[in-house]
């Protein structure tokens, strides 16, 4: 009898035990009120609202607009982190290495991320793995390089629209004939390809406008002055009287316009970066040009299409950002030109409205 008076006690506290732990209750972190975390990647691994995990996997780095894009991804997360609104932020970059990126996605995906946001190395090299992660219920946003599939989002400038802004300006300053050098992106990238099919519709339409010679200037100053040089060796005694640049390289366009006898401000440039060296010679040397820009805020806001879709709001495939543009010395000066920061400093480091609460130090640094 008293072994069984033993047995139904024991009963009975298991029973109060089960009941007293069957209502477990979640807390907001002050972020996300009113969201309610759902399965298959709402819900981040703390369980509550407001304790997501987001990744940055970035590939080529070997530039100031890559670095200024991760430094503004480290700085508005930490911003997020701090109000609660997120757990925790991550970023790494893999280089041009497809197979390194893939890798470096396969170990986001293993620790658990909810979101990752991701610069791709190629337009198609890491559909497999990008659709495997958002099948696993994880949320997808690439920026600044696209991915085409239905399972990813897409946060991006029109880009045919930038490399269009680009040689038209060029074009009406020229009058629509003139000799001029081309200096494209990466060979192969999709920015670049999509770039170069929005500076060809208009080129096109201005027979008289003859191209000497193209290079790849990778976005990078030290890249466009190797491709300068030899671009000028080849064809500045032909007469050079516009250079189309994608972007990046700006100053080292300059600097080899004056090496080889040419007074910059009598040559029109297109330049497709607002890199702090190039507004400085815009300003110092009165130069004929225009600028559009990547602003590398893009991956701020692909934190935030991130977020939306975390908690549950309805977000279109794609989103796009207005292209940032500089028409005129005044502008440059008034505007972009930053007299303290270093010749790398990306000018179009925030927008209008600074939305995502950054500061020069957040971008320079």
């Amino acid at each position: 009898m008293k072994k069984l008076l033993a047995v139904l006690l024991t009963l009975a506290m298991m029973f109060a035990l089960v009941a007293c732990g069957g209502n477990t209750s979640t807390t907001d972190n002050g972020g996300n009120s009113g969201n309610t975390a759902t399965d298959n990647g709402g819900e981040s691994d703390s369980g509550e609202t407001g304790g997501w995990r987001i990744a940055f996997s970035n590939s080529y780095v070997g530039n100031a607009w890559r670095t200024a894009a991760v430094n503004i991804f480290d700085a508005y997360t930490a911003d997020l982190v701090e109000q609660g609104v997120i757990a925790e932020a991550y970023s790494s970059s893999a280089g041009q290495d497809v197979q390194a990126q893939i890798n470096e996605i396969r170990n986001m995906m293993s620790e658990g991320y909810d979101a990752i946001v991701v610069i791709a190395a190629t337009e198609t090299g890491l559909t497999s793995v990008l659709e495997e992660a958002a099948e696993r219920g994880i949320v997808i946003v690439c920026f600044d390089a696209n991915v085409d599939s239905d399972l990813v989002y897409n946060v991006n400038t029109d880009q045919e629209e930038y490399g269009r802004l680009l040689a038209q300006s060029l074009a009406d300053r020229l009058g629509g004939e003139g000799n001029i050098l081309w200096i494209r992106g990466i060979e192969g990238n999709a920015v670049t390809n999509a770039r170069t099919a929005g500076m060809e519709s208009v080129l096109e339409n201005y027979p008289d406008i003859n191209v000497l010679g193209t290079g790849f200037g990778e976005w990078d100053d030290s890249t466009t002055a190797v491709e300068m040089a030899n671009l000028m060796s080849a064809y500045s005694s032909m007469g050079i009287d516009g250079v189309l640049s994608e972007g990046g390289g700006g100053h080292a366009i300059v600097e080899s316009l004056i090496e080889y006898g040419y007074d910059p401000a009598e040559v029109v440039i297109s330049e497709g970066e607002m890199f702090n060296s190039f507004m400085k010679d815009w300003v110092e040397l009165d130069l004929n040009a225009f600028c559009t820009a990547q602003p590398p805020y893009l991956a701020a806001a692909a934190v935030d299409v991130a977020l939306a879709v975390l908690n549950g709001e309805e977000v279109e495939p794609w989103t796009y950002i207005d292209l940032p543009t500089c028409s005129s010395r005044e502008e440059a000066e008034e505007k972009w030109y930053q007299p303290d920061q270093d010749g790398n400093f990306v000018c179009d480091w925030t927008d209008n409205n600074n939305t995502w609460n950054l500061t020069i130090e957040d971008v320079a640094g």
